[in-house]
């Protein structure tokens, strides 16, 4: 009798630490599991250092403007003075590419490496459901990717800008357009390592998750730009503005080839979510 009393209380008492393990706990559990990674803090300072770095480099490297203007005949200068408007866009965002392959493996590498370990079947005794995880982890990823790339952006507008005005060229940190430029780097950023996060959530395999990542933002903009200049082929020339990349550059505001600065948005967002909602339905329905 007392045996089947205890035992009926005991079930009428569901285990406290699942009860309580609400979103926001798991939020925080997996910013202490990324903040912990060896690998976050590397690939982060690389980040950084790349967009920055590279846009010193690019700086430095412009000749200024008279020493520009004298190479070309007088009348070149107006087609030489048109392209050098830009010239501080070019080297604020020369380093961005780079940034967001580094980025996009450790998106990858948040999902990839809990697969390897079998952490991820810990998470999801916790969290039976899997989506909360999963949505967890996306938000911590692109809170700290957007925050990296808004930094590294505005550092790499803050070196460019005083480095190519005082060579003769146009340039200023507070205009309109060059916060639009640092604000859309970061959304970029963070959208890319939402991409990559979807990308090894598909593939459950560190390799596989990164070179399916890097083929997106590197490699299929190659090929399609070498197969639409060998075959001039119009339509393909065209839907390159639509890669994953290209848009990209588009919301850090480099011309994508006329593209509207809102479908450039657009279309960074399609590839992202296409990704996340495929691993979201994967880690569903697959074992951990």
């Amino acid at each position: 009798m007392s045996t089947a009393t205890t035992t009926q209380a005991g079930a009428t008492h569901p285990h406290t630490s699942l009860g309580h393990l609400n979103f926001l706990r798991v939020v925080r559990s997996e910013w202490i599991k990324l903040r912990t990674l060896r690998s976050t803090f590397w690939t982060l300072i690389s980040a950084v250092v790349l967009v920055v770095g590279i846009a010193a480099l690019v700086a430095f490297a412009i000749p200024d403007k008279t020493t520009l203007l004298a190479r070309v005949p007088a009348t070149q200068h107006a087609a030489v003075e048109a392209q050098a408007a830009g010239f501080t866009l070019t080297a604020a965002t020369a380093g961005l590419t780079f940034a967001s392959l580094v980025i996009a493996v450790l998106g990858v590498l948040v999902i990839s490496g809990e697969f390897s370990t079998g952490m991820i079947r810990a998470s999801f005794t916790a969290v039976p459901r899997r989506f909360p995880v999963f949505a967890a982890k996306t938000l911590v990823l692109f809170v700290v990717a957007f925050v990296v790339g808004l930094i590294s952006s505005a550092l790499s507008w803050a070196v460019a800008v005083p480095v190519l005005t005082g060579k003769g060229y146009t340039g200023d940190l507070f205009a309109a357009d060059t916060l639009w430029a640092i604000l859309g780097a970061g959304v970029y950023l963070g959208l890319v390592a939402v991409f990559a996060l979807g990308v090894g959530a598909i593939l459950k395999s560190t390799a596989g998750g990164i070179a399916g990542a890097l083929g997106v933002l590197l490699v299929l903009p190659i090929i399609a730009g070498l197969v639409s200049s060998l075959t001039q082929t119009q339509w393909l020339a065209d839907a390159q503005r639509y890669l994953l990349s290209n848009a990209g550059q588009g919301m850090s505001g480099v011309a994508n080839g006329g593209v509207d600065p809102w479908v450039n948005v657009v279309t960074v967002l399609a590839w992202t979510v296409v990704s996340f909602v495929v691993g979201a339905v994967l880690l569903q329905r697959r074992d951990a």
